[in-house]
């Protein structure tokens, strides 16, 4: 089935225009135009999801928590239904499509927004449910991660570091810290800024910690100077504002680790994809991806340096939100 022909799946005309989108590592994103209205429609990639129905479940039922939820200001995309269902296959590839959201600012810019939106995310999910199968099996488990890595012999040196992180990862988040939903891939990218701030791709939507979150909101906008820590400062008293108050001293005490976490985990997934010939990162090559480890692991030694600064931003944040 040509693709301009999927929308119809959806009770949609043709697409009369259809671009590809580059943006994204996984799935294969396109903007179709149907009828004179924009649409993002997505083939979901089933090489990283294998039980691509199990993805859709849990976005329906992060769907229902939003309505539920009654947010003004904060949203998820609601995909087209096909019958009783939110995607539809066609050639044996699972599609979804829903309306195009045009950006009025850019979420990176806005880190307090960035910051409240994947808190909130967190708070709203608070006590539901997911699907007992898994997004991706073993994601975020850096010691699979840091496995995988020895096994392609990255350098010795690098592996010292990052088994350093290993140790104490395994300290900070012991089996007493608490797991709940969070969203898996919360970077800046991953916010829409329009009338709402509107959280998308949610295929990752799994069980964690919330130091996940927050610490890859915090990577992926720190990337470059850390001389002013107030895109840290930011984020955080807007993580904190969309929590609300749920998380424990414990998670609080976390969230710092979270930083080194999700910036040592992705270091290594990159170093992995740089030694092997089938790339979880789509279309990068094998230099782009060494370059991009060593990019992360620079930004790692910086978060490590700062770690009294930014613990001190954390607790300060987390007190004055506990005061307002």
């Amino acid at each position: 089935m040509e693709i301009r022909n999927i929308p119809i799946l959806f009770g949609l005309s043709e697409a009369s225009e259809l671009t590809e989108l580059n943006a994204g590592h996984i799935n294969s994103t396109y903007l179709a135009v149907c009828g004179g209205e924009k649409f993002i429609l997505q083939c979901l990639n089933m090489a990283v999801f294998h039980v691509p129905e199990a993805v859709m479940d849990n976005i329906s039922r992060i769907e229902a928590a939003f309505d539920e939820a009654g947010c003004s200001d904060i949203a998820v995309p609601h995909f087209i239904a096909e019958g009783d269902k939110i995607y539809a296959v066609a050639d044996e590839k699972v599609w979804r499509i829903y309306k195009y959201i045009t950006a009025t600012e850019d979420a990176a810019a806005e880190p307090a927004a960035a910051g409240r939106a994947f808190g909130r995310f967190i708070r709203i999910m608070d006590g539901r449910k997911l699907n007992d199968i898994p997004a991706i099996e073993g994601f975020h488990d850096y010691d699979r991660y840091f496995a995988l890595a020895l096994k392609n012999g990255i350098d010795k040196s690098v592996m010292n570091t990052l088994d350093k992180l290993r140790d104490t990862l395994g300290q900070v988040f012991d089996s007493s810290m608490k797991k709940r939903i969070i969203h898996g891939d919360a970077k800046a990218d991953n916010i829409i800024i329009s009338e709402k701030m509107t959280i998308i791709d949610l295929d990752t939507a799994m069980y964690g910690y919330a130091a996940i979150d927050y610490g890859d909101l915090v990577r992926s906008v720190c990337r470059h100077s850390m001389t002013d820590l107030n895109e840290v400062r930011e984020i955080t008293a807007g993580f904190a504002q969309g929590l609300d108050g749920i998380l424990s001293d414990d998670e609080v005490n976390s969230l710092y680790y979270g930083i080194l976490w999700l910036t040592g985990e992705l270091a290594v997934r990159y170093l992995i994809d740089y030694k092997s010939e089938n790339k979880y990162f789509r279309g990068k090559t094998s230099a782009q991806c060494f370059a991009r480890a060593e990019e992360l692991l620079y930004q790692l030694k910086q978060f490590t340096d700062l770690g009294e600064e930014l613990r001190e931003i954390v607790h300060s944040q987390f007190d004055d939100a506990h005061c307002l």
